[in-house]
């Protein structure tokens, strides 16, 4: 009854995907306690009708978390037993913060607890990875069009992301492509030695140093060739959709596991977070997110300007509104890596809803 009819686009990016030599840019910025805690309580720990048997809890000390690009130029399914069946290329940045994840018993008491990664702010290019990310995962995958030029010089580096999106809300606003984020290096960057820049502040040093401890993979093995089972990180979605009939409810709610591993690690660098600049641009479309992601405020009122240096335009195209107000975020530092990476689900936590009886 429940048996899945398959076709071509269906079966085109089944887990594990496989990416072969991309390229990750890590920028370690402060997260908002509060703001991770009501994400994690109205997607996680609230009742879809039931309650799940965990309780997700913000990291204790210093809240960390990671806005990610990544360039994957050679990405597939390896469902059908090998590498390489209907290759694509694909761009990603997404944002994720670390959670404590706790078993709750029959008394509704606290038990182990576990570090899972939460990603609740996500783009990309493709939009078969997107769909296909919403589908098996559940994640919450918006297309965007991501800009990377990198160059042979760490300065060279710089990030656009855009979507389509309204830049006010009223009766005539016409949908166009809006600026959602702006990185770059700032001139004369350089790469930095890790143990100096734990060690050049007390803060950042405890901050990273609690970074790598949660993933341990950031610990670089340029040599490594095999994966390390014990080298990866779980990410935690809540999975949905939709019922037909009643849009306020969910015909299918579960938490999904998955994981991320990363082999071959290669070009391993750090940079001091003062020679990134980093910058969110802001719309009606996007201001939700920043304000209860990010915990950021609005800066329209201040009519900054949302780009400091010329934009890329993509060829045989417009390019995206950046006239827009912008808020700067503080870097605490940046890594960049490149490795094999493989994605694959894990398992099902919990699915919500009435239970077969026994």
């Amino acid at each position: 009854m429940t048996e899945f009819v398959e076709s071509f686009t269906t079966q085109q990016l089944i887990p594990p995907w496989i990416a072969t030599g991309s390229r990750i840019w890590n920028f370690i910025i402060k997260a908002h306690p509060l703001c991770m805690q009501e994400y994690l309580d109205t997607h996680l720990n609230s009742a879809g009708p039931d309650r799940s048997p965990y309780y997700y809890r913000a990291t204790a000390g210093d809240c960390i978390g990671m806005l990610t690009v990544a360039d994957h130029v050679d990405f597939s399914s390896g469902y059908s037993g090998k590498e390489g069946w209907d290759t694509l290329a694909h761009k990603e940045v997404f944002w994720s913060f670390p959670a404590e994840r706790y078993e709750v018993n029959k008394d509704n008491l606290l038990g182990d607890h576990k570090i899972v990664w939460i990603q609740p702010f996500y783009f990309d290019d493709s939009s078969t990875v997107m769909f296909s990310s919403r589908e098996i995962w559940g994640s919450e995958k918006q297309l965007g069009r991501i800009t990377l030029n990198e160059g042979f010089e760490p300065d060279n580096l710089h990030i656009d992301l855009s979507t389509q999106g309204f830049r006010e809300f009223s009766p005539r606003s016409k949908s166009r492509e809006l600026a959602v984020m702006h990185i770059r290096m700032k001139e004369n960057a350089a790469p930095v030695d890790k143990a100096s820049l734990m060690l050049a502040n007390r803060q950042i040093g405890s901050f990273s140093g609690a970074l790598l401890s949660i993933v341990p993979f950031f610990e670089i093995q340029p040599d490594a060739q095999d994966a390390d089972p014990t080298h990866f990180i779980e990410i935690n979605t809540l999975k949905q959709f939709r019922d037909v009939f009643d849009m306020q409810s969910a015909a299918y709610r579960a938490i999904i596991a998955s994981r991320i591993s990363h082999t071959v690690t290669k070009m391993p660098q750090f940079y001091a977070g003062k020679d990134v600049e980093l910058s969110f641009m802001w719309s009606d479309t996007m201001q939700e997110q920043f304000v209860k992601l990010f915990g950021l405020t609005d800066p329209r009122p201040k009519d900054e300007h949302g780009h400091t240096i010329p934009t890329p335009v993509p060829d045989d195209d417009l390019p995206a509104d950046w006239s827009m107000a912008r808020t700067k975020v503080v870097v605490e530092f940046a890594m960049s890596f490149t490795s094999n990476a493989r994605f694959e689900v894990d398992r099902t936590l919990y699915t919500y809803g009435p239970k077969d009886a026994d």
